[in-house]
């Protein structure tokens, strides 16, 4: 019998051994104003969490915590301009929609790492269930 897929070279790995080394809120590294941003009508059904993870390959003169801390530098100053990313959806209490309060309350910033490296994980290019151990 012909198979009609080709199995990937690699065995997914099921339990990624994730362990939390850091939960932190970010806030923008210089003041904001304070103000709502109205949401449109085709803004209001779209009340979703877009869950994402980036893999990058690790660099010797690039350990860890240095990423760390860069990743997290450069969170604080896009918040400055993109300070609606560290608010937070409330009601409206007289329009009774939904709007972003720009009121800083920080955006989270997670850590964490794996017991295993990236070419050990598989094909990192599609959905493995897996994958949701990354998602605080």
């Amino acid at each position: 019998m012909e198979t009609l897929y080709q199995e990937s070279p690699y065995s997914a790995i099921q339990d990624l051994k994730v362990t939390l080394q850091d939960s932190i809120l970010v806030f923008p590294s210089q003041e904001t104003d304070k103000k709502s941003i109205f949401l449109s009508n085709v803004d209001q059904p779209f009340n979703f969490n877009v869950e994402t993870v980036h893999f990058f390959n690790p660099k010797m003169d690039f350990p860890p915590q240095v990423v760390v801390n860069r990743l997290k530098i450069a969170l604080e100053k896009v918040l400055v301009t993109y300070d609606f990313l560290a608010g937070r959806l409330k009601l409206n209490s007289q329009s009774g929609r939904l709007e972003i309060d720009c009121n800083v309350a920080g955006a989270v910033f997670v850590v964490a790492s794996s017991q295993f490296a990236l070419d050990e994980i598989g094909d990192l290019d599609y959905p493995n269930p897996a994958f949701r151990q990354l998602i605080i």
